[in-house]
């Protein structure tokens, strides 16, 4: 589904009343240029207090040499959250009256007047993607799943170009109260991965995430929603991306360009795919059995001795210093050609051994699949808790 958005409106598609709750105005200077803007803050965060959601709104001017350019209003808004308050329900194009009609008088209360179809044709300049995938019992709850994928540092160095610097190489998520999460980004993407209960339980004000805040607080359900999110973050990006995914447009982007399950549905699964590849599956799923059960396992594989013993190395390699990490051992142990070979040699072998099986569930398989079926919350279904689960 879509969560957030950056809309741009430009004059003619919005007007200001005298009467405003713009309240709060910054400048930035440089040397060629000068840039101020106006935004709501009070009436916001009167709001808030409320328990009422309310976009991030901001007008702004620009000045470049002795060249002013025109004002724009830019709008940063969830648009499951300003439809129902929360964002575990699904949006699609079907909502899209709906979420711009709520936008619009949202708008209007702070005296900023424009409408459903301007809105509609709004530049996009940020977006997010993502999907929320329920956890059965055996995987156990979010935070440790998220845990479990910190510890082996699925992602390789290469995959979107994402820094991990402050991440992974120091093992630290992000844990408090900013919620539970992980993080690849570099300057125009974003790739995260949220124990989405327990970031509305750190950061929801609305009505309907303090009700779900209450429940948690009552131990009425467990933290089983794990939500994956990518980001692009800068509008260049964000149109070459598209304009890979969708044909035929060459103008900029809009919410009905985006607003497509299938399309969300591809970028997800792509990324995905990107960040956890085969021999890291491979090496991580038989790393999930213990010592003993890795040993009888591999003993009833059939395997030569010699394979075995290949996989029972670099399985603990990638216990001890994760993924990334195993392929840098791989290239201090092995120089030239020998690294791909290796690769190459290790891959073959997980392939031999065929699908990994035994007590203990394939985590990634099971997100993999997941994300392969991508089914949201619907808005005519309720989310509602069962035995401590969402359903």
């Amino acid at each position: 589904m879509i969560d957030s958005v950056l809309l741009q409106l430009i004059e003619g598609q919005y007007s200001i009343s005298p009467v405003n709750k713009l309240d709060s105005s910054r400048a930035k200077e440089g040397r060629y240029y000068a840039v101020s803007s106006s935004f709501c803050k009070e009436y916001a965060k009167k709001l808030k207090k409320e328990g009422r959601y309310f976009p991030m709104i901001e007008t702004t001017n620009r000045r470049s040499g002795s060249d002013i350019i025109g004002e724009v209003l830019e709008i940063q808004v969830s648009i499951p959250k300003t439809i129902y308050g929360h964002s575990l329900i699904g949006v699609s194009r079907a909502d899209l009256n709906i979420f711009c009609d709520k936008l619009v008088s949202l708008l209007v209360e702070i005296g900023i007047i424009t409408t459903s179809k301007d809105i509609k044709q709004a530049v996009l300049k940020r977006i997010d993607f993502c999907t929320i995938i329920k956890l059965p019992d055996y995987l156990g709850t979010a935070d440790r799943v998220i845990c479990t994928i910190r510890d082996f540092n699925y992602k390789q160095q290469s995959d979107f170009n994402f820094n991990q610097n402050k991440i992974f190489d120091k093992k630290k998520l992000f844990n408090g109260n900013d919620g539970l999460y992980i993080k690849f980004w570099n300057s125009t993407q974003g790739y995260a991965i949220y124990d989405k209960f327990w970031e509305i339980y750190c950061q929801g004000y609305t009505t309907e995430e303090k009700k779900i805040k209450n429940l948690m607080e009552e131990g009425k359900f467990k933290r089983n929603a794990l939500k994956f999110e990518f980001a692009l973050q800068h509008k260049q990006s964000l149109d070459a991306f598209l304009r890979r995914r969708i044909d035929g447009k060459d103008e900029d982007f809009t919410l009905e360009d985006v607003l497509d399950e299938e399309l969300v549905k591809g970028v997800m699964n792509d990324v995905f795919d990107a960040v956890f590849d085969d021999i890291a599956v491979g090496l991580i799923s038989l790393n999930e059995m213990e010592q003993n059960k890795l040993y009888a396992y591999l003993d009833a594989s059939g395997l030569t001795l010699k394979k075995q013993f290949a996989l029972f190395f670099w399985v603990n390699m990638a216990t001890r210093n994760g993924v990334a990490g195993f392929y840098e051992q791989l290239k201090r142990k092995c120089k030239g050609g020998s690294v791909g070979t290796n690769k190459k040699e290790i891959s073959v072998i997980l392939q031999e051994l065929g699908k990994i099986s035994g007590n203990v569930p394939n985590l990634v398989d099971f997100l993999r699949a997941e994300h392969r079926r991508f089914e949201i919350i619907k808005s005519k279904q309720r989310v509602e808790v069962v035995n401590g689960c969402i359903v």
